[in-house]
């Protein structure tokens, strides 16, 4: 939400790769650090992966990131980025690696791994330095995954007083996801999706769509349905299923096939992920003045699988700074809605849905044109959650971030 020509550039080069290359050729490295700690009051609460009690350092706010951008010809270059993130024992993986080529002045295109245009922020969602918070409100950027392989098209284009880019991208994503703590096999085929970014004065504005056919290794357990079968108490099966560790959607897959034995096969077909489609749409609005700012965001998801539930999440925020330092707030939430009929009769039966919402005030302090200071305190409200009353905590952060 800052406008600040280092900012601008600096993020710029980190997500497309367009750079202006010296003469000599050579190699343009860019990077980012984000290091973080935080405390949770409450551990029966559910805020991404944070945990309670102790204050944790270096794990769920920390990573790194280099990228290194090649021109091969006058309109053709190459772009690598590593990241790595302290959740994950700094493991180094590859988040984007493209080659981009300029068709003409106005319009390039890109193939490799590229960044999922999902968000506002998505371009530059790991670039902490780039945005206000010490990250986004996972109510409503709460995707489990940002990158996909394929290719994009991108338009940039001007009329009246209006700057604008049109985005084209299609491609697919086969690799493990992370679901409710636990890790799944995932295809996601047919990735295809347009985003519109228009910009007049002090004013931003960003339409999206995207869409893509789900497959997941999830399965129900058979052995936990033998003993239904066998005359034992489906609550209690399926809680000892639960209480053995298997993964959620696995448990919720069993349950399914219990609740649906006497259903129609469409509901009984309703409730798997092979084949499935997943639409996506985003909407944002953001307008700064330099001195004041203020943005708003909207995500809508619909999953054709009844094992997830469709999601509508909203954040809206306001900045006012003072010199080097920012104070912001903001306020989001996210609320899950079932499907009609019979298929949405299970889905409560499963207690699938939840609904929370989020009150975040916090400062950025800009030690310098490349490095900010941030403290934040938000407070976490599950009204509902997986189907039951919920509980509220607070979250408190500070992080380090910056770009060279």
């Amino acid at each position: 939400m800052r406008t600040h020509l280092y900012t601008a550039i600096t993020c710029a080069a980190l997500s497309t790769g367009a750079v202006t290359v010296q003469a000599d050729d050579s190699l343009n490295v860019y990077g980012f650090v984000n290091i973080g700690a935080y405390y949770l009051d409450e551990e029966d609460i559910t805020i991404e992966s944070y945990e309670a009690d102790d204050a944790r350092f270096f794990e769920r706010d920390t990573m790194m990131g280099l990228q290194v951008s090649k021109r091969i010809s006058d309109a053709t270059s190459a772009t690598v980025q590593m990241t790595a993130r302290g959740e994950e024992d700094f493991a180094v993986k590859t988040s984007l690696a493209f080659v981009s080529h300029a068709i003409n002045d106005s319009t390039d295109f890109r193939f490799g791994r590229l960044r999922i245009p999902f968000f506002y922020y998505s371009e530059f969602l790991d670039v902490g330095y780039a945005y206000n918070w010490v990250r986004p409100s996972w109510d409503v950027y709460g995707i489990p995954f940002a990158d996909y392989d394929g290719a994009d098209l991108v338009k940039r284009f001007s009329f009246d007083t209006f700057d604008g880019q049109l985005q084209l991208n299609y491609g697919r994503r086969d690799k493990p996801i992370t679901l409710f703590g636990a890790q799944y096999e995932s295809e996601l085929n047919n990735f295809a999706g347009i985003t519109l970014n228009l910009y007049k004065g002090n004013f931003g504005f960003r339409a999206g769509a995207q869409q893509t056919e789900m497959n997941l290794d999830s399965e129900a357990d058979m052995a936990t349905l033998g003993a239904i079968l066998q005359g034992q108490d489906p609550q209690v099966a399926l809680g000892e299923l639960a209480a053995s560790g298997a993964r959620r959607i696995d448990v919720a897959q069993t349950a399914a096939a219990v609740f649906t034995a006497g259903s129609s096969k469409s509901t009984q077909e309703a409730f798997n992920f092979d084949e499935k489609d997943a639409n996506y749409y985003n909407l944002a609005v953001n307008w700064d003045n330099g001195n004041w700012s203020a943005m708003a965001e909207t995500a809508i998801i619909e999953f054709e699988s009844g094992l997830y539930v469709d999601n509508v999440a909203w954040l809206a925020s306001v900045a006012k700074r003072f010199g080097p330092a920012t104070v912001h707030a903001t306020y989001s939430t996210s609320r899950d809605q079932v499907d009609s009929g019979d298929v949405g009769d299970i889905q409560e039966a499963l207690k699938l849905q939840g609904e929370d919402e989020t009150y975040t005030l916090g400062v950025r302090y800009d030690l310098d044109e490349a490095t900010a200071f941030k403290f934040e305190a938000s407070h976490h409200n599950e009204m509902e959650n997986q189907g039951e009353p919920g509980t509220s905590g607070n979250l408190y952060r500070m992080a380090l971030q910056l770009v060279f």
